[in-house]
């Protein structure tokens, strides 16, 4: 027991401590199978451990912040603000499972930067990305990329219609984790 997963206050270093460093695949697995995401959209087990274990050592383990212990973070708090009553029957099971996805992959393969410093540098990464969001879009293509790894594609069971949604939806999500965007 690592403590509740829904309620605010647990703690997040220990839960990497006590699954040696795997952090957001135990959570995002207990997170996602008890709001039964995993069954259904019909995600095998096995494959989402996968995927999510692929996931979490694509997050630098060196980067102080922007690790696996803070995407598990994340999907825990998503996880209880989408606990909270005043939310209750507003998303779809769909719109649920987009979000903790999102907060799953949100900083994966951070390279400890700032966009402004990959920008001011002309980093491979500002060129690639065309100085838009650069990490964001970076971790997005990361994230879908590693969906094609074999036996990590969480969302193999659900169709065409769901799948489009779905990329859509984390994609604004993520984007809009870039800050300057609120800036304004």
């Amino acid at each position: 027991n690592f403590g509740r997963k829904d309620k605010w206050g647990i703690d997040i270093f220990r839960n990497a401590d006590l699954t040696n460093n795997r952090p957001l695949t135990a959570i995002a697995y207990t997170v996602f199978q008890n709001r039964e995401s995993l069954k259904t959209f019909m995600i095998p087990a096995k494959t989402f451990v996968a995927f999510m274990m692929t996931l979490e050592d694509h997050y630098a383990k060196d980067n102080p912040f922007h690790n696996s212990t803070h995407a598990a973070d994340v999907v825990q708090s998503t996880n209880v603000l989408l606990n909270s009553p005043a939310l209750e029957s507003v998303f779809t099971p769909l719109e649920i499972t987009a979000a903790l996805f999102a907060a799953a992959i949100h900083d994966v393969d951070h390279p400890g930067l700032t966009n402004q410093f990959l920008i001011n540098s002309s980093s491979e990464l500002a060129l690639m990305y065309n100085d838009e969001s650069v990490l964001e879009n970076h971790h997005l293509a990361v994230a879908f990329k590693l969906l094609q790894n074999d036996g990590c594609d969480i969302f193999q069971n659900i169709n065409k219609k769901q799948r489009q949604t779905l990329r859509k939806m984390v994609i604004d999500m993520v984007l809009s984790t870039d800050m300057s965007k609120h800036m304004s």
